[in-house]
C-alpha cells in the first residue's frame, strides 16, 4: 500500500498537480492520497501553516469530485476536527506528537474505520501498542495502522529500527514506513532538514524488512514547497521508483 502527496495541501492547484502526475501509473493500486491542511507543529511560530481547515475541506471535496475512486486520508491536532472531515476524507491520520493522547484517538475512532497512528519519535513500539485500545474502546471493527517515522536519536537525527516490524505486525493491521520524515536531521539554523535521495532508498527496502505499505511525499516542485522541501521527492522520482 502506498500513502503519497505533499507534506501540506498548501492549494488546490498543488494537490491537482500531483494527483494528475501519479494517477495514470497508480491505477490498480492499493493507495491513499495525504495531504494535511494544517501544519500546526511547525518549529517557528512565522512558518506556513497551509490552507486550514475550511479551506482543507473545500479542496478534498474538489479533489473528490473530479477523483472519486481516490481514497483521501489527512491528519487531525484537535479532537472536533474529526466529525467535520468524515464526509470528506476515507481516513484519519493521528501525528506522532499525539500517538498517546486519548481525546483525539476517541475523536478518530467515533468518526473512522480506518486509523493510521504515526508512532511518535521517543515513544518504543510496545508504547505505541497502547493506542489500539483506547481505538477499540469505542470502534473495535477499526482498522488500525502504525506509521514509523524514525527513533529520535540524540537531539538531532532518526534512526530506523526495521526490528521492530515484526511485533508492530502481531498487533496492527498494516506497518508503515514513512520514509521521508524519518531522514530527517536538525540543520545548524534549527529547521528540520531531509534527505530525499535517501528516501528513495527507504521506500526500495521497505518490502524486505516487511513493511505492508510506505508513506512517500511527493510535491510538484519540492523546493519550494512550504514545509519538508529536503524530504520530499518531485514527482518525475517518484514515478521511476513506481
Amino acid at each position: 500500500m502506498i500513502i503519497v502527496g505533499p507534506c501540506s495541501l498548501e492549494s488546490y492547484e498543488t494537490a491537482e498537480a500531483v494527483l494528475d502526475g501519479i494517477y495514470e501509473q497508480m491505477q490498480g493500486r492499493d493507495w491513499y492520497f495525504k495531504g494535511s491542511f494544517d501544519k500546526a507543529n511547525r518549529t517557528n511560530i512565522e512558518g506556513d501553516r497551509g490552507p486550514g481547515l475550511d479551506q482543507g475541506i473545500l479542496i478534498f471535496k474538489r479533489l473528490k469530485d473530479k477523483y472519486p475512486d481516490v481514497k483521501f486520508i489527512t491528519d487531525i491536532h484537535e479532537s472536533y476536527q474529526a466529525d467535520l472531515l468524515k464526509d470528506y476524507v476515507d481516513a484519519i491520520q493521528i501525528p506522532a506528537f499525539l500517538c498517546k493522547q486519548t481525546d483525539v484517538l476517541l475523536a478518530a475512532a467515533r468518526n473512522f474505520d480506518v486509523i493510521n497512528v504515526k508512532k511518535g519519535q521517543w515513544v518504543t513500539p510496545k508504547t505505541v501498542v497502547g493506542s489500539i485500545s483506547k481505538i477499540r474502546s469505542v470502534n473495535p471493527g477499526a482498522e488500525i495502522w502504525v506509521t514509523e517515522r524514525g527513533t529520535q536519536f540524540g537531539y538531532g537525527q532518526l534512526l530506523v529500527d526495521f526490528g521492530s516490524v515484526p511485533y508492530l505486525s502481531e498487533h496492527f493491521d498494516k506497518v508503515i514506513f514513512d520514509v521521508g520524515h524519518s531522514t530527517q536531521r536538525v540543520k545548524e539554523t534549527g529547521r528540520n532538514g531531509g534527505d530525499y535521495k535517501l528516501a528513495m532508498k527507504y521506500m526500495q527496502t521497505a518490502p524486505i524488512f516487511g513493511y505492508d505499505g510506505v508513506f512517500v511525499e511527493v510535491h510538484p516542485d519540492p523546493e519550494n514547497a512550504i514545509s519538508d522541501q529536503d524530504s520530499q521527492l518531485s514527482i518525475d522520482n517518484f514515478l521511476n521508483l513506481i
